[in-house]
């Protein structure tokens, strides 16, 4: 009787590294997207803090810098898109199932929602004042 074999197919690995999730990468895709964008817009509003030489090569010529400075903003979009969506994704059945309050009862929980923000930003006023009323009178 003989037994047979299964066929094992190998699988590349570049194929493998690139669809294997790592625990940090879409935090770290997340901060690197956001700096990135940050970076992007500093350089296409034209602040001073962060301009493109015109002696640097390639990117200080004529509009390139500007060029480049829209094509990162516009990877670092897609990058965010790739962090926010797998959050998101299955958030949507949930979201579907809310069922909204009546106006009456919508009125009544923001009336007492504003008269909680009311009372709580008192009460931090008050241990404010007294707080600098004490540092006032040791400094």
């Amino acid at each position: 009787m003989a037994i047979k074999q299964k066929q094992v197919e190998q699988k590349s690995k570049l194929l493998e590294v690139l669809t294997t999730e790592y625990k940090w990468e879409n935090l770290l895709l997340g901060i690197l997207a956001t700096i990135s964008a940050a970076l992007a817009l500093m350089i296409i509003s034209g602040n001073v803090l962060l301009q493109i030489d015109p002696n640097f090569p390639i990117l200080g010529q004529g509009n390139n810098g500007l060029i480049f400075a829209w094509v990162l903003f516009a990877i670092s979009i897609f990058g965010l898109i790739l962090v926010i969506y797998p959050f998101i994704l299955p958030a949507i059945p949930e979201l579907k199932k809310i069922t909204w309050p009546s106006f009456p009862k919508f009125l009544d929980h923001a009336v007492r929602v504003l008269i909680f923000i009311f009372i709580v930003t008192g009460f931090i006023l008050l241990y404010n004042f007294l707080i600098l009323r004490l540092l006032g009178g040791i400094i």
